[in-house]
């Protein structure tokens, strides 16, 4: 059974986690948490203190990649650096902010704003990922759906292994019930605690249901970042129906008269010139003998 599917991620914008936010929010003094998905835009505030009229060029952006130690400017004096390899999906706001556009994997990591060389706001980016790893033709009724959902830490891998608490990704279904990995139509497997594949045997009812991915930064602290919901454009009534051939002995094709009388005009055709090809053969097999005579004559 061949079934073709739509599939939609939806999200709610990039997440800052700031003290006026409602639960779900974590903020110390000027550090900000901010979540949002590959291949969005966002925005990284810088709580400078200077007057509007100063403008941007006492601010200094750098980027630190966990795991990694080696620290990046990308803004110097209110300015793009030109030899940033994020130069050119990088914007500078009026109040100093810093825009990020079409985000990779790479731009997850620690943003300090300086004001005058003194750090200002530091601001942690993570992203998130859904991948549909199932071929279309099992997104159907008993098919298997794969779904796997990735946060990628503004620190490291460290930060998502069995040790640590900081992050862990869970698979919630459309009533916002979290799904466990003993459940009868879900497998859950977890690579890391920020690397979680969901394996659902699909049924009819599953038709445009949601699946969500959550991430849990804290104990009391849970905010859904992508929502997964496709649905089945064609479903059979009956999964057992047999397919019926298209063309039966009952129902003979007819065949074109101009078809017909091809059939009747080739083989006489092959025969004409077969006829003169061996003709032609013929006399030059004689012309042949007859010089070779002639030469055995001289």
């Amino acid at each position: 059974i061949l079934c073709f599917c739509r599939v939609c991620l939806k999200q709610t914008p990039g997440v800052m986690l700031l003290p006026v936010l409602p639960p779900g929010v974590r903020s110390a003094k000027d550090s900000v948490f901010v979540y949002s998905r590959i291949g969005d835009v966002v925005l990284l505030p810088c709580t400078k203190s200077t007057s509007a009229s100063a403008g941007c060029s006492s601010i200094t952006w750098t980027f630190f990649k966990g795991g990694q130690v080696r620290y990046t400017e990308e803004v110097t004096g209110g300015r793009v650096n030109p030899n940033s390899d994020k130069s050119n999906r990088t914007t500078v706001t009026s109040n100093c902010s810093l825009v990020l556009s079409d985000l990779i994997v790479e731009d997850a990591g620690s943003y300090v704003c300086l004001e005058n060389k003194e750090a200002v706001t530091d601001v942690y980016l993570s992203l998130l990922s859904v991948s549909l790893g199932s071929p279309i033709t099992e997104l159907r009724p008993g098919g298997n759906l794969f779904l796997t959902c990735i946060l990628f830490t503004y620190y490291d891998a460290g930060s998502c292994k069995p040790y640590s608490n900081v992050f862990r990704v869970n698979w919630l279904d459309e009533d916002g019930k979290q799904l466990h990995k003993d459940d009868r139509r879900y497998k859950l497997t977890e690579n890391t605690r920020c690397n979680v594949t969901l394996l659902i045997k699909l049924q009819a009812e599953d038709n445009n249901r949601k699946w969500s991915c959550q991430v849990d930064t804290t104990k009391n602290s849970k905010v859904t970042f992508l929502d997964f919901r496709f649905s089945f454009l064609f479903q059979n009534a009956h999964l057992d129906q047999t397919v019926k051939p298209l063309v039966t002995e009952e129902c003979p094709a007819e065949l074109p008269i101009s078809r017909i009388v091809l059939c009747a005009v080739l083989p006489l055709l092959v025969c004409i010139v077969g006829f003169f090809t061996w003709k032609s053969d013929h006399k030059r097999a004689k012309t042949s003998a007859a010089v070779i005579e002639l030469q055995d004559v001289y």
